[in-house]
């Protein structure tokens, strides 16, 4: 399989409202996995790599925010998996860019 696109959003149960600190620490770890590419938008964080990779460093996430004191923590992912092509952020974006406007 080539690489996978995933989009994640965690959110801390029982905190403060603001949540720009466990955003913050979500993206330190980011940063710090190779073979990792993301991208933060308003409502979460998209990233792109192997299936394995990507996995690992949403557990890594997860496992982090707990650490912080947070007793529960809510994940949405969704998987973009693809066997005929490959595909990057980069591609997602530029296509739907391309796109004539309706």
């Amino acid at each position: 399989m080539n690489s996978i696109l995933a989009d994640f959003s965690i959110v801390p149960v029982g905190t403060k409202v603001n949540t720009s600190e466990y955003i913050a620490e979500v993206q330190k770890i980011l940063k710090e996995k190779q073979g990792i590419k993301f991208n933060l938008h308003a409502s979460g964080t998209n990233l792109e790599g192997n299936w394995h990779d990507v996995m690992d460093v949403i557990q890594q996430c997860i496992e982090h925010i707990h650490k912080m004191n947070v007793p529960r923590v809510c994940t949405s992912i969704r998987i973009d998996s693809r066997t005929d092509k490959a595909m990057s952020i980069e591609d997602s974006i530029r296509n739907v860019n391309l796109t004539p406007k309706a």
